[in-house]
């Protein structure tokens, strides 16, 4: 009598053993893409604060001492480097209609 009933029992114990089975399976796959989703969110999190860290640390300064090495070429080349038109002054062209200093 409980003969006909053992196979019935194997099944339902092995049906309810692989639905456990697929419902723990699908409960740790949310719960390791959870953790890959803030995993991922942290490291792009901290790649831009190590970007603008890097930055802030290699800022791009202006050369003054190369800028003051030129003004200081650029005064010894004598009284004509202070002028627009240089040392020889305004070229006269040909029917007098050349530029002239001041306009004049």
């Amino acid at each position: 009598m409980c003969l006909p009933l053992l196979p019935a029992i194997m099944l339902g114990g092995a049906l309810l053993g692989a639905g456990t089975s697929i419902y723990t399976a699908n409960k740790s796959a949310k719960s390791q893409k959870a953790a890959q989703t803030s995993a991922e969110q942290g490291a792009a999190t901290q790649a831009q604060r190590a970007e603008q860290d890097y930055n802030r640390a290699n800022q791009k300064m202006p050369n003054v001492s190369a800028m003051f090495a030129g003004n200081q070429r650029g005064n010894s080349r004598g009284i004509g480097s202070t002028f627009l038109t240089g040392s020889s002054g305004v070229a006269r062209m040909p029917l007098g209609g050349g530029p002239s200093l001041l306009g004049a």
